[in-house]
């Protein structure tokens, strides 16, 4: 997240170090921010997981370039960048940047960063980020330039660098799970497990610095204790309404302001397509007509939310209203049991993270599917099991969790990730779309992609998640859309 504060003047914005406030004032006044879930580890490009990116994207580490609220690329860490006409060359003018450390930024971190990524069989790297960067052919430096080389055009090639497969660490660097030596506006100074990671300004930052000198990302252990921390002051900003129905609460306290704004969150239920019954489209579909998503939101999310019908949010180009594909509709979905042979009584288990949108909908979903015949076990699993057993074993066969990253429709064209997705046409539109020489050709093959998607019934998306949050009325340069995976703080401070 990235706006700049609207009070100030187009000069203020020109100068490095500017604040709307005096640095003795700036400086005492931390900014605690409140979340649910807490990285497992610090480690960004090895463990899955939003809370790592969350914490640490563009705040402690960076990238070459970075991606703004309404998707633009711009640079980052490197100070301009050219793309080849045929779309196979990226060069990239290195800016003069220090890690924390004090060590200078060099070409040779650079080189050595994304040359990690380029090992495909390396299990340091997520399967995701090694996928985004299958393309790469190499990475090469002269002087204060550095070279990638594509193999293919790829279209979504910038916007990975943006992201957490992108990050320039130190060069040789091997503490990546409970250190962080970044380049970022802020410095991780501690991590008090179970509690709080402090982040302080890191006052050699190449470019603007951090408006306020501490943040504190706090974690609670659940929706109930974050809502009281906000209620009682302890937090200054709460960074999302996990209780939607709880907003009149807030919105009647004079000193307390609600935001609400967009996401990328689809809220997605997933299947595992390799594992009966869930190895059957027929199945799947029915699964999405046995669910009334209206009522869902309702129930689960105090209204608050959008049916999409499809895993793109309205915000991409590619977007197109799939409500239709599969709408709710029970005797649909109980004759298309009886013709896949799923006899009533067949046992399945719902995998539920300690979430709130994950435990609002599992009674709802649970009693749905038992209408059609299915008979469901609820499991409540922690987020480590999840990470482990769901998320990188595929051992499970439904879940949900909310999929907030950015252009990431490429996920269900790797069948190893957990939704175990094996579909050669979808495979082959993504890579199309991806190698698309102009944006029009582009869009069409991403629309394809998704109708497809929907068709195939690879998961159910069971809404798209607003972005509900409530801070301080002294809080100022907190954004309200939430389309990434870094929460950063850089511009936020209590004035």
């Amino acid at each position: 997240m990235k706006r700049l504060l609207a009070a100030l003047t187009a000069t203020c914005i020109a100068v490095v170090g500017c604040s709307s406030q005096t640095d003795s004032d700036a400086d005492s006044k931390t900014v605690t921010i409140g979340f649910t879930l807490e990285p497992t580890s610090l480690d960004i490009s090895g463990t899955a997981g939003q809370a790592i990116p969350q914490v640490l994207l563009d705040n402690v580490y960076e990238g070459l370039v970075r991606a703004s609220d309404d998707g633009s690329i711009s640079p980052a860490l490197a100070e301009s960048y050219d793309v080849s006409a045929d779309g196979l060359t990226y060069t990239f003018s290195l800016r003069d940047a220090k890690f924390h450390d004090g060590r200078e930024l060099s070409t040779d971190d650079v080189v050595w960063s994304l040359s990690r990524l380029l090992d495909d069989t390396s299990t340091e790297i997520l399967p995701t980020q090694l996928a985004q960067f299958a393309r790469v052919d190499s990475v090469d430096a002269a002087d204060n330039l550095v070279t990638i080389t594509l193999s293919e055009r790829d279209n979504d090639f910038l916007y990975s660098l943006s992201q957490r497969g992108g990050v320039i660490f130190k060069q040789n660097t091997t503490d990546f799970a409970t250190t962080a030596n970044g380049t970022g506006p802020f410095e991780l100074t501690k991590w008090d497990k179970g509690n709080s990671i402090t982040l302080e300004r890191f006052d050699g930052y190449w470019g603007r610095r951090a408006d306020s000198k501490t943040v504190v990302f706090r974690y609670f252990a659940d929706a109930s204790a974050l809502s009281n921390a906000m209620l009682a002051g302890d937090i200054d900003i709460m960074t999302t309404v996990q209780s939607p129905e709880t907003l009149q609460v807030f919105e009647s306290r004079s000193d307390l302001k609600v935001l609400s704004g967009s996401t990328n969150c689809e809220v997605t239920l997933s299947m595992n397509n390799s594992r009966a019954p869930f190895d059957n489209v027929v199945v799947r579909k029915a699964v999405r007509q046995a669910i009334d998503k209206s009522a869902l939101i309702d129930v689960a999310w105090a209204g608050y939310g959008t049916e999409i019908g499809g895993f793109v949010p309205p915000t991409d180009p590619w977007f197109e209203d799939l409500t239709d594909v599969a709408p709710f509709d029970v005797d649909a979905s109980r004759a298309a049991l009886t013709s896949a042979d799923v006899a009533p009584g067949t046992p399945i288990t719902l995998d539920v993270p300690p979430i709130n949108y994950a435990t609002n909908s599992s009674e709802f979903i649970a009693a749905a599917l038992g209408d059609v015949g299915f008979d469901v076990t609820i499991t409540p699993v922690t987020w480590e099991e999840w990470l482990d057993r769901v998320f990188t074993k595929a051992d499970y066969d439904m879940s949900i969790v909310c999929h907030i990253e950015r252009n990431d429709m490429a996920i269900y064209a790797n069948p190893d990730y957990y939704f175990r997705f094996d579909n050669a046409e979808y495979r082959d539109l993504i890579t199309a779309a991806s190698a698309a020489s102009t944006s029009d050709e582009r869009t069409s093959r991403l629309r394809d992609a998704a109708r497809l998607l929907s068709e195939q019934s690879a998961s159910d998306w069971l809404w798209l998640m607003p972005n509900l949050q409530v801070a301080k009325r002294d809080v100022a340069g907190l954004s309200k859309n939430a389309v990434g995976d870094s929460y950063y703080a850089a511009r936020i401070e209590r004035v």
